[in-house]
């Protein structure tokens, strides 16, 4: 049973409602949290959105609980930090310097045994309209996954160290302390400079906004083998859920309601807000104002996609038993990605974080993702075929699939549809995206546009708005 049509009064009054008495409560916590917890728990209270510093006591316990610092040990200072770079659109995210000394004794100089820990803290936003657009889109989802059987299940190096995850989908909330993936001691090999953790962008070029001075790419490893392993690592990831029922029973993870015919009304919002924004979009670099120039074949397979999504054609591509599902990341890109070089370059590990789309999809469409996100044309055109069969081979060395059953050739078309489907939503919002420069526009455009025009060598495609991200509607209804 599907749930109410688009834009639903009823069901829009009922999250508003929700929204209100999350944040009343939220305010009524906040003032009585810090009176509470020393005086009756003893150890602090955990962050909440909206808290502008951090429970030394609480911080202690969660970080003696996780092995990170001694028993002992004494935290003398918990300093927050921006967090620079940050291109996330949703949240609050902080990094935390902590600073802790191993003597305790009374008359003992903190500065002469200080050593730290590098924190990473996100949060969701405060306030009732956020607290609106967390349940509606489901952004509680993060904490929940890492809290989950799933995570634990994946191999340790997926993941970051996280000390503390809190997510609550009837509050609107969501509370993840980590640790700073970037700050991981590096590797000295002899003769070489230190290897630290590096932003996957980077390697590839980080193709909007250039690298950082201080980033040197003579110590960057080969786009192409990136590729190859990022595209390895999806396919341990994929392997490690392929086709599995029980993911459809986890109702916090993104899409599953979807494959059972339920949460209409969210995905139906959602396709609303992209189409919208799409129309702004075109409308915007209509104008002359923005310099952004369109390709009719773009235009054509946005506008044709927009007008044809619908709730029926979604059910009919999910029920196809022919495409294989997975636990999929959601956002797989390289920005969300880092290349963790602090046991040696030989042995790096990709680590994947920023799991709030987290969800049950197709798989390759993680992988036509980041080819259209941050691989340059030339580099795609030449090795996505060859790093994709890479990664067939992966899953069938793994056993998961069976090459007479699931062949390279079908995994090559999922491949070339999926990473546009992916794509056309995000494109739509992010053509009138408030603060989105014309060049980062006209980069993804032309990202896809060459990313269709490789599909249009192997047949005829035609492309539907599948996954979106859950948004209120632009309106009240």
């Amino acid at each position: 049973m599907t749930e109410s049509a688009i834009y639903s009064p009823a069901t829009y009054r009922l999250y508003s409602l929700q929204a209100a008495v999350a944040q009343a409560y939220a305010t009524i916590r906040r003032h009585l949290a810090p009176i509470i917890s020393p005086s009756f728990i003893g150890f602090g209270h955990a962050p909440c959105p909206g808290d502008t510093e951090v429970s030394i006591q609480w911080l202690t316990k969660i970080l003696v609980a996780a092995g990170s610092i001694p028993s002992h040990a004494k935290i003398t200072g918990a300093e927050f930090k921006g967090l620079d770079g940050n291109r996330g659109m949703a949240g609050v995210m902080t990094r935390i310097l902590v600073t802790y000394t191993l003597d305790v004794r009374p008359n003992a100089d903190p500065t002469q045994d200080s050593q730290e820990l590098h924190l990473i803290l996100k949060k969701s936003k405060d306030g009732r309209a956020s607290r609106l657009g967390n349940i509606i889109s489901g952004q509680a989802r993060e904490a929940t996954f890492y809290s989950s059987d799933l995570a634990k299940g994946l191999p340790k190096s997926f993941l970051p160290k996280v000390y503390y995850a809190h997510g609550s989908s009837l509050l609107g909330e969501y509370v993840i302390l980590m640790e700073d993936i970037k700050q991981r001691r590096g590797h000295t090999e002899a003769g070489a400079p230190t290897l630290h953790p590096i932003d996957v962008n980077f390697v590839f070029g980080n193709q909007v906004w250039g690298l950082p001075p201080s980033v040197d790419p003579d110590t960057l490893p080969p786009p192409v083998q990136m590729l190859e392993q990022m595209f390895l690592t999806a396919a341990s990831l994929h392997a490690q859920h392929w086709n599995d029922s029980s993911l459809l029973k986890l109702n916090w993870l993104k899409s599953a309601g979807w494959y059972r015919g339920a949460n209409r009304t969210g995905w139906e919002w959602g396709v609303q807000a992209g189409s919208e924004a799409w129309a702004r979009g075109k409308a915007k670099a209509a104008s002359g104002d923005y310099d952004v120039k369109y390709s009719e074949k773009v235009v054509k397979v946005m506008d044709e996609s927009f007008k044809r999504a619908s709730w029926e054609n979604l059910q009919r591509r999910l029920q196809d038993r022919s495409i294989p599902f997975v636990l999929s990341h959601g956002d797989f890109h390289a920005s969300n990605t880092i290349l963790d070089r602090s046991k040696s370059s030989a042995s790096s590990d990709l680590v994947i974080f920023d799991w709030s789309e987290v969800c049950i999809w197709e798989p390759t469409t993680d992988l036509g993702q980041t080819v259209i996100s941050d691989v340059s044309i030339p580099l795609f055109q030449a090795h996505a075929r060859p790093a994709l069969r890479k990664y067939w081979e992966k899953l069938v060395e793994l056993g998961v699939v069976k090459p007479t059953e699931y062949t390279f050739e079908t995994c090559w078309r999922h491949f070339l549809r999926g990473g546009v489907e992916k794509w056309l939503w995000v494109f739509g919002v992010l053509s009138s995206y408030p603060g989105m420069p014309a060049k980062g526009v006209q980069y993804f455009h032309d990202q896809i546009l060459a990313f269709i025009e490789l599909a249009e060598q192997e047949e005829d495609i035609t492309y539907d708005i599948t996954t979106v991200i859950l948004f209120a509607p632009t309106t009240s209804p």
